[in-house]
């Protein structure tokens, strides 16, 4: 029976608690190629973000991604990227947390974020409206712990998922006219 307890407790401290995702964590910076043109219909024209579909992380059990976090970390990115409005927004960006898939242990743990964003102009029009699935792997020599290992592979999803949305919204804006015609 002690083996059994100390084995049980050995698992505890080993496994230790979930953390909540870190919005900073799960932000883009601005690289070459996400740099944008003052002139671009992209340029400081989109609300605050929301965000839907997020769970909040109980720490007895699996690390998760909240709406609250990721809305920061989105807002983070597009600030980087100039893209952020402070005021006069042109647009406005809503993404709904449609699945984070999770794997439930493992050495290197995967974690794919699928994500539905949509653009809307002022009027509440669709300008533009993507599902954006992204995966990363934790590598064990990343955390030792699990649950860290699951959080890092969390933000990492998420984090790719935002880096094709900012490519995305780039790529669309050169195109899409009623993107274009809001300048």
């Amino acid at each position: 029976m002690k083996k059994f307890i100390g084995a049980a407790a050995a698992c505890l401290i080993l496994s230790g608690c979930a953390s909540a995702s870190n919005p900073g964590a799960m932000a883009v910076a601005v690289t070459q190629q996400s740099l944008i043109d003052s002139q671009s219909s992209l340029s400081h024209a989109i609300a605050a973000p929301t965000v839907t579909g997020g769970k909040t992380t109980n720490p007895l059990w699996t690390s998760k991604v909240s709406d609250a976090d990721f809305a920061e970390a989105l807002r983070q990115s597009l600030a980087a990227n100039t893209m952020l409005a402070t005021e006069n927004a042109r647009f406005n960006l809503a993404a709904q947390l449609v699945q984070l898939k999770q794997p439930m242990m493992g050495l290197d743990m995967t974690v794919t974020a699928t994500v539905k964003y949509t653009l809307t102009n002022t009027a509440g029009d669709v300008v533009w409206t993507k599902d954006i699935v992204s995966p990363y792997t934790a590598k064990m020599s990343d955390a030792f712990v699990g649950v860290k290992r699951l959080q890092l592979a969390n933000e990492g999803a998420i984090k790719a998922n935002i880096e094709q949305l900012v490519t995305d919204l780039i790529a669309e804006s050169k195109t899409n006219s009623q993107m274009a015609a809001l300048n």
